[in-house]
């Protein structure tokens, strides 16, 4: 009798608890769960600014996610399309509904396959380990951004690598396919020539003198993958600033005459927001038959100095060196066994300048997820707060030197054992490398000079120069070659120069978003000391500490085996 109750009211309840949860699941079915972002850079927390972009869409903007169905999937991506989808859900709820998606697979479908191959969307190749077995399988999984009639955007392959940049990623093209048209940036970046001896001594020779490699290709290159309407400019009479230009970039500049100077200034007076990235030495390695380079810099003038003086700025002129330095890897021609072969040796000199995170400014945007930077024969800068606060200019310092930093006024002899040695020196700290200024600039000081060779009939049908002042931002950086190839490539050189034509074209909205990427760590070096405290620690402290424990339990037991045999005897 009790067990037939007890089943009775087993089922019972268990009906009862089955009612309740078909009731509780109808009622809060609908209800969207909570997710909570535990990472450090909030790569899972949709920004303000893309929140911000997405909210001002007014135009709906078709997004299409292709991807190979889950059961044909490697079991490491089974759950792509859902971590996509979610996302894309994000986007389209901050949207109000103005970003649709939608998920297609194109896997049986050969019209849509072929349709997506004229786009450049195609099956890629991906490790399946799938049991005992390790294969390769095709799938799919590519994102299509249409908005009116402007041309598709395509991100070709979305992994789950892809998660931490998809914000970026989407939301940027959404900003750029609804802006009314590109930003346009300006950019005064000189082609390396051949100096003139050499010059010379191909003309001497009836020969044409070869055309040098342009290092700020790729600068351009970059710039326009961005989707930034580049016009390259020598800031002459026949390539002068546009007026419609939204940013001026000036990448090493070198002898800049008065008005190309004075043009740079217009441009800042009239709210131009510019970049100035000047280069006040140059260093030359040359292999010794002995082994190692002799050293020996070079001096420039970027004709600037003057307009930069009248801001209360300046590019210091004394060769700065610093014990945080960074590795190259120069070219020298070595005799092996008779053959002559090319090598790359690597070289630590104290020009080589490397910035750590700790040097960075965070509460600048342009900085604040920068952790590595490599300074290429770069100086620091100076300013005159007095000059500057009667202009009411504001000046916030981007990143510094470290801690350990020396300077020595230039020289052209080679650099010794004792300028490259930071021993015996006082050592400057946190030396201002790149300023962050705005405000209203002043109108350039000087009248308009003429350009030059132009005749004085030309200079007199030129307009009198009409100047409508406005609020601008000026970047200012004491090393070009910061941006230029090979050394763009370096650390996060390229993110910075994005991050500042970012802010100077498009007015930051793009920061907020693209400084969530996951931010690249780099570990400092160790003093000798500090390594051997370390091995010191692991290889002696913690053996010792094991024994000096092992010692007291032994004490201990026999102490303990002593009173258990006292007490048998008592």
């Amino acid at each position: 009798m009790k067990r037939m109750n007890f089943r009775l009211g087993f089922g019972l309840a268990t009906v009862l608890l089955l009612a309740v949860a078909v009731f509780l699941s109808s009622l809060l079915g609908d209800l969207r769960g909570t997710r909570i972002d535990l990472t450090e850079d909030g790569l899972f927390t949709l920004s303000e600014s893309a929140q911000s972009v997405l909210g001002r869409l007014a135009v709906p903007v078709q997004v299409k996610y292709y991807v190979t169905r889950q059961d044909k999937m490697p079991t490491g991506l089974k759950t792509l399309e859902r971590d996509i989808t979610d996302k894309l859900q994000d986007y389209s709820n901050a949207s109000a509904g103005m970003l649709q998606f939608s998920v297609h697979d194109p896997s049986d479908d050969e019209e849509l396959k072929e349709l997506l191959g004229g786009k450049g969307v195609r099956p890629f190749q991906v490790q399946s380990v799938e049991k005992d077995e390790i294969g390769v399988k095709l799938i799919y999984s590519a994102i299509t951004i249409a908005y009116k009639e402007e041309q598709e955007e395509i991100l070709p392959q979305v992994l789950p690598g892809s998660l931490a940049t998809l914000e970026y990623e989407l939301v940027s093209r959404v900003f750029r396919l609804t802006q009314e048209s590109k930003p346009v940036l300006a950019v005064y970046a000189p082609k390396p020539q051949l100096d003139p001896q050499t010059a010379g001594m191909y003309a001497q020779m009836g020969m044409q003198p070869p055309e040098l490699p342009d290092t700020w290709e790729p600068v351009l290159q970059l710039l326009q993958e961005e989707h930034y309407d580049v016009r390259r400019v020598d800031l002459s009479a026949a390539s002068p600033l546009p007026d419609d230009a939204d940013a001026l970039l000036v990448l090493g500049p070198e002898n800049l005459n008065e008005r190309q100077s004075w043009e740079i200034g217009r441009a800042l007076h009239e709210g131009v927001n510019t970049l100035v990235a000047v280069q006040n030495h140059v260093y030359n390695y040359g292999a010794e038959p002995s082994g190692g380079f002799r050293i020996t810099a070079q001096q420039r003038s970027s004709g600037l100095e003057g307009m930069l003086q009248g801001l209360g700025l300046a590019v210091r002129g004394e060769q700065l060196f610093d014990a945080e330095s960074e590795v190259l890897s120069i070219p020298r021609t070595q005799n092996v066994m008779g053959m002559q072969m090319r090598m790359q040796e690597p070289v630590r000199a104290p020009m080589q300048i490397a910035v750590r995170g700790d040097q960075m400014n965070r509460d600048v945007p342009m900085t604040n997820r920068i952790e590595s930077l490599f300074y290429p024969w770069g100086t620091d800068l100076v300013r005159d707060p007095a000059r500057m606060a009667g202009l009411n200019l504001g000046c916030r310092t981007l990143f510094t030197s470290s801690q350990r930093t020396w300077r020595k006024e230039f020289s052209p002899e080679p650099l010794t054992q004792a300028d490259v040695s930071p021993r015996g020196r006082e050592m400057e700290k946190a030396l201002p490398l790149a300023f962050l200024v705005d405000g209203q600039f002043p109108a350039p000081e000087s009248a308009r000079p003429s350009w030059p060779a132009m005749s004085d009939s030309a200079a007199a049908a030129e307009a009198p120069p009409q100047l409508a002042p406005a609020p601008g931002q000026l970047v200012l950086v004491g090393s070009s070659k910061l941006f230029e190839a090979p050394f763009v490539q370096f650390g996060q050189n390229a993110m910075l120069l994005l991050n500042s034509v970012d802010a100077l074209a498009l007015g930051g909205e793009l920061i907020g978003i693209r400084s969530k990427l996951i931010t690249q760590r780099s570990i400092k070096p160790v003093e000798a000391g500090q390594k051997l405290a370390y091995r010191i620690f692991v290889v002696a402290l913690l053996p010792l500490l094991f024994a000096l424990f092992g010692i007291l339990r032994l004490v201990m037991r026999r102490k303990e085996s002593a009173d258990y045999q006292a007490g048998l005897q008592h």
